[in-house]
Parts: C-alpha cells; sequence; structure tokens
C-alpha cells in the first residue's frame, strides 16, 4: 500500500483483530443463500479460551462479533454463524441486548450437554475499550451463550438488569458450562 491510500474496512478490521486478538490460527467460510462470512479463530486472546470473530458481517451490517469459548467448539461456531445470518436475514440490527434463541435447532442436545440454549450479543468487555470500534466505521460486539431461565429472565427484564447481575456476582460469561445466575 502506498503512503497516503487509505485501508479498506476488511483491511482496518483485520488489522484491528491482529493488534487486539493477536493472529489468528484458521478461518471457516459460513454462507447462507445470500451471505457469507468468515469466522477467524484467535486461540491465544484469552487464556483456555479460543474467540471466534466474524470477517464479513461488517458488509451487511456496520459490526463484527466475537464469541469467546472454552468448550464444544465446532458447536459454538455453528451456532455462532447460523445465529448472525438468522439476524441479518430477520433485519435484527446485532448490538448490545440482542438474544437468539434456539441454540438445540442448530445443534441438536447442545444444551443438554452445557444448559445454554440462546446467544446473547453484548459490548466485548473483557477485552480494552480502543476494541469496540474500528475506524469509526465498525462496531465490534460480543457474543456469549445463556441458559433457557436467563433468556427468560432477558426477556421479561432486559439486558440492563440481566447484565447488572452478571457484573455482581461477577460470573464468568465465557465459561460454557456455567450455571445458570437465574434460578
Amino acid at each position: 500500500m502506498n503512503v497516503g491510500e487509505k485501508k479498506n474496512l476488511g483491511e482496518a478490521i483485520l488489522d484491528h483483530y491482529d493488534k487486539y486478538l493477536g493472529k489468528y490460527a484458521g478461518a471457516d467460510i459460513y454462507a447462507d443463500e445470500e451471505r457469507e462470512i468468515q469466522l477467524l479463530g484467535f486461540p491465544e486472546t484469552i487464556k483456555n479460551c479460543l474467540v471466534l470473530a466474524t470477517f464479513g458481517v461488517s458488509k451487511y451490517e456496520e459490526c463484527e462479533v466475537i464469541l469467546p469459548i472454552d468448550d464444544h467448539y465446532d458447536e459454538c461456531a455453528e451456532i455462532f454463524a447460523n445465529s448472525v445470518f438468522y439476524a441479518l436475514s430477520n433485519r435484527i440490527k446485532i448490538g448490545r441486548g440482542v438474544l437468539i434463541e434456539g441454540a438445540d435447532s442448530i445443534v441438536e442436545g447442545f444444551s443438554e450437554k452445557c444448559g445454554k440454549t440462546a446467544l446473547y450479543f453484548t459490548e466485548a468487555y473483557p477485552l480494552p475499550d480502543d476494541f469496540a470500534a474500528v475506524d469509526n466505521k465498525c462496531h465490534i460486539y460480543m457474543g456469549f451463550f445463556v441458559s433457557k431461565k436467563e433468556a427468560e429472565f432477558i426477556k421479561a427484564h432486559g439486558s440492563e438488569r440481566f447484565e447488572d447481575i452478571l457484573e455482581e456476582k461477577e460470573v464468568d460469561v465465557i465459561d460454557l458450562n456455567r450455571s445458570s445466575v437465574i434460578t
């Protein structure tokens, strides 16, 4: 790239990921009838965790999403990609407080393995605040899995109250096998 040339958004996102997440170890392509995205895997960003990061969502919406996971990597990737496609197809603006239910309809028996039934999106708080925006053009959100009771609580009481409880109880939302904070 010549001096003075502006990077396109895709290059800026990859540079941003490289800066905050490190080198990615692999990429898988996911597509539906209308869209194609990649999931990049970053194994060294968070200890004992694989961070999946979308690449290509920003072609359809002004965001990308990460999903830190510590178990069931392939199943989580499948649910993550399908949840993103569901949101895009149904014009659901991905952002804080968005809940995509139906993990078992994507990966049969997933909730039996880990007690989680839905994917919840919020700010990417385990990473530095600067991670949340790429060139003021693309916001990066984080997803994590929630239980059926947590999903019901979010729908009844809102994301703010749910996230307050997570903070009060110092919940590790990356722990896929964690107990529900709502009993």
